[in-house]
C-alpha cells in the first residue's frame, strides 16, 4: 500500500490542472507597431495624393492621383491629347488638390452649307452641338446629312447643310423655278422630274451642291452614227519654168478631186450639231493632183518695152491715170482684154504687160503705141 505524504493535497487519476496563457510582451510590441504602420500609411496617402476633377469630352470623373503636373494626370488614366485637342490649363501646369482639368478633343470637320465648302476644327462630341459652336442654325424643314445627336468621330467628318433655296432649271426647251433643300443637283433634277441620259451634259455637275439663286443647265447630248461620202480636195503642185515669163502659170495637169466613204458619228446638243466623228474611213477614189507651171524668167531692164513704157507713164507699170489707159505700155481697158489680158493692165505685172503687149504688137504692128518710135532710143 502506497501512503500520501502528510500535507500535499490529493488530484484526481488523469486529470491535469489548465493553466491561463499569458502574450508575451514582444508579441504585443509587434501588433502595435503594424497597427501604427497602417494608420500611419493611410494618413501619408492622404497626404501626399490630390484629388481633381477630370473632365473628358464633357464627362467628368474625380480622381485621386500622386502626380504633380497636368500631363501626370492625364498620362495616369490614359488620356491621350493631340495638338489639336484642347486644355483648359498648360500640361505643364502643377496641380493642386481641388482642380479641374477639362479636355475637348479637337474634330476636324468638312462642312458645307448651300454649297460653300469649309474646312473646320470643332471641339463638341455632337453634330449639333457643333453647328451650334460654328454659328450654323439650319432653318427649319433644311436638310442635314447627319442628325443633330450623332457623334462627330474624333477622326473627322462630312457634314452638309442644305436650306430652303430658288434654283432654275433649264431642261428640255422648258424653264422652272423651284424652292428646294435639296443638296446636290442630281436630287434638285430628281425632284424636278428630269431624268438624266448616260450622254447628257450637266452644268454644273450632278455631284455638285447646289447654290442660292443657282441654275441648272441640262443639254440633251444624242450621238448617231451613219456613212457619208466626202470630197477630198487635189493638192497643187507648182513647177518653175525658167523659159517663161514671171507671172505666167499654166495648167499642166488639171486636178482632180477625189472621194472617201466613212463612217461618221454625229453630236448633236439639244438638237443642233455640234461634232462630226469620223469612226472609219474608206477611199472610193484617189485625188489626182493638179501641176502649175510658173514662169521665172524676167525680161531684161532697158527692153524696148522699156523704152516705150518710160515714154507712155513715165516707166510707171501699175500707174492708172484715170483716163482709161492703164498701166506701164497704157493698154485701154478693151485693147487688153482682146488679148486675153487677165484683169486690168495695171494690176499685173511688168513681165505680163509684157506678154499681152507682144501678142498685140505682132497682131497690130507697132502703130498701137504713139511712143512706138521710143523704141529707137
Amino acid at each position: 500500500m502506497l501512503h500520501q505524504k502528510s500535507g500535499t493535497a490529493s488530484r484526481p487519476h488523469g486529470h491535469r490542472a489548465k493553466r491561463r496563457r499569458r502574450k508575451s510582451a514582444p508579441l504585443i510590441a509587434l501588433n502595435l507597431a503594424i497597427v501604427m504602420v497602417l494608420a500611419g500609411g493611410t494618413a501619408a496617402y492622404g497626404a501626399l495624393s490630390q484629388t481633381v476633377t477630370l473632365t473628358v469630352d464633357g464627362r467628368s470623373d474625380t480622381v485621386r492621383t500622386f502626380g504633380g503636373t497636368v500631363a501626370d494626370v492625364l498620362d495616369d488614366h490614359g488620356v491621350a491629347v493631340s495638338p489639336d485637342d484642347r486644355l483648359n490649363v498648360a500640361p505643364t501646369s502643377t496641380i493642386s488638390d481641388g482642380d479641374t482639368i477639362d479636355v475637348a478633343y479637337g474634330r476636324p470637320l468638312t462642312l458645307t452649307v448651300d454649297g460653300v465648302v469649309s474646312k473646320q476644327l470643332v471641339y463638341e462630341p455632337t453634330v449639333g452641338k457643333a453647328l451650334a459652336s460654328l454659328d450654323v442654325a439650319p432653318a427649319a424643314g433644311s436638310y442635314v446629312s447627319a442628325k443633330p445627336g450623332a457623334t462627330v468621330p474624333r477622326s473627322g467628318m462630312s457634314l452638309v447643310v442644305s436650306t430652303p433655296k430658288n434654283v432654275t432649271v433649264v431642261a428640255d426647251g422648258q424653264t422652272k423655278n423651284l424652292t428646294t433643300t435639296e443638296p446636290t443637283v442630281a436630287d434638285v433634277l430628281d425632284e424636278a422630274g428630269v431624268a438624266l441620259d448616260a450622254d447628257d451634259e450637266i452644268k454644273p455637275g450632278v455631284d455638285d451642291y447646289v447654290q442660292p439663286d443657282q441654275k441648272l443647265r441640262v443639254v440633251r447630248i444624242e450621238k448617231v452614227e451613219k456613212v457619208e461620202t466626202v470630197k477630198i480636195k487635189y493638192d497643187v503642185e507648182v513647177k518653175d519654168d525658167p523659159e517663161a515669163l514671171a507671172g505666167e502659170t499654166e495648167v499642166l495637169t488639171e486636178g482632180k478631186n477625189g472621194e472617201n466613204r466613212e463612217t461618221v458619228t454625229l453630236v448633236y446638243a439639244d438638237g443642233k450639231l455640234r461634232d462630226r466623228v469620223v469612226v472609219a474611213s474608206d477611199a472610193v477614189s484617189k485625188p489626182v493632183t493638179e501641176v502649175v507651171s510658173r514662169g521665172t524668167s524676167r525680161t531684161p531692164p532697158d527692153s524696148v518695152w522699156d523704152k516705150i513704157a518710160k515714154c507712155e507713164s513715165g516707166g510707171n507699170w501699175s500707174i492708172n491715170t484715170g483716163n482709161g489707159y492703164y498701166g506701164g505700155l497704157q493698154f485701154s481697158a478693151a485693147t487688153w482684154k482682146s488679148v486675153g489680158g487677165p484683169g486690168l493692165p495695171h494690176e499685173n505685172s511688168r513681165e505680163v504687160q509684157i506678154k499681152y503687149a507682144k501678142i498685140l504688137q505682132a497682131r497690130s504692128g507697132w502703130g498701137q503705141w504713139g511712143c512706138a518710135g521710143a523704141r529707137f532710143n
